[in-house]
């Protein structure tokens, strides 16, 4: 990197200025080039939470969940990843009656992407696959029960711009071809917000932020041959669609975060339908996994190479 000295006179003397007064320029501290991104890293974390909810809707029955991931990361530009938690998707509900669900012993999702960060603006895009090993076959429990496994896939785009030190907003965009396994096409749209406070924390090494989503998950016909276990009918129906948001606040030290959230959405509960389709045991089998949440959670959360 070339070194650029500026030299700066200023002849504010009645006289002529000699040779030997341009001749001593001002020198100028150089500005040390950034370090260039590491070619390679692993990322990896673990979570422990009072329950696990995914868009609104609880993927536990209300129960904690153990999570937690490796993601390798090439070139700061490709990435992929294993994460991992487990769940409960009971077949019958607490009143004996058939839910449509298959039981699986968990989630595991791997995905894929390109994501790099320009200045403050970071651009990340890839695929995730949801499969939930331990299901039950269909038809296991009698005709239509369950009717479908639920592993699936979405392609996803998340932008994020860091305006200040303060402030950082996002975007989350997810499409998938058959939601859960049902046939139906959905897309999952979202904006986010952080407010940082680290800045002022009076506590050294801990940061104190909030944080909140607001999205909407976009759901249509189901195309499955035998549904029963939703709408007592064997025909297709069209998924709810809804509006999910969460709010919440973290404390962070070193590589611990302590998270508090509220997590709620239009979603239901019952079985039933309404003329806006918002029940939440349609889409997810059972009337009490939606409503209004609140989470704890606990998680660990560093690199390999900063261990070093």
């Amino acid at each position: 990197m070339k070194k650029i000295a500026v030299v700066a006179a200023s002849l504010l003397l009645a006289g002529a200025a000699s040779a030997a007064d341009l001749s001593s320029p001002v020198p100028v501290k150089a500005v040390p080039a950034p370090e260039p991104a590491p070619l390679w890293d692993v990322a990896f974390g673990v979570k422990l939470a009072t329950d696990y909810v995914f868009r609104g809707i609880t993927q536990t029955d209300g129960n904690p969940a153990v999570q937690g991931y490796a993601e390798l990361r090439l070139f700061d530009w490709i990435y992929g990843g294993v994460w991992a938690s487990n769940v409960d998707f009971p077949p019958i509900n607490q009143f004996g009656d058939y839910t449509g669900l298959t039981d699986a012993s968990a989630e595991i999702d791997l995905y894929a992407g390109i994501r790099h960060t320009w200045g403050g603006l970071t651009l990340d895009g890839g695929f995730i696959y949801y499969y939930y090993p331990g299901e039950i076959g269909v038809n296991t429990l009698g005709e239509g029960l369950p009717a479908v496994n639920i592993d699936y896939w979405e392609i996803y785009f998340k932008p994020t711009y860091v305006i200040n030190d303060v402030f950082t907003v996002g975007g989350n965009l997810y499409y998938t071809d058959s939601y859960a396994g049902s046939g139906s096409d959905g897309t999952y749209l979202s904006g986010t917000l952080k407010v940082d406070f680290t800045k002022w924390s009076p506590v050294k090494d801990v940061g104190v932020y909030v944080s909140g989503e607001l999205g909407y998950q976009w759901l249509g016909m189901t195309d499955i041959d035998n549904v029963y276990y939703t709408t007592g009918v064997f025909s297709n129906y069209e998924l709810p669609s809804y509006a999910t948001w969460n709010v919440g606040i973290a404390f962070t030290y070193k590589a611990a975060t302590l998270d508090l959230r509220y997590y709620g959405s239009e979603l239901k509960e019952g079985y039933t339908w309404d003329g806006a389709f918002n029940s939440c045991g349609v889409i997810s089998g059972l009337a009490n996994a939606c409503g209004d949440r609140f989470v704890a959670s606990l998680s660990f959360d560093t690199t390999f190479l900063a261990l070093k």
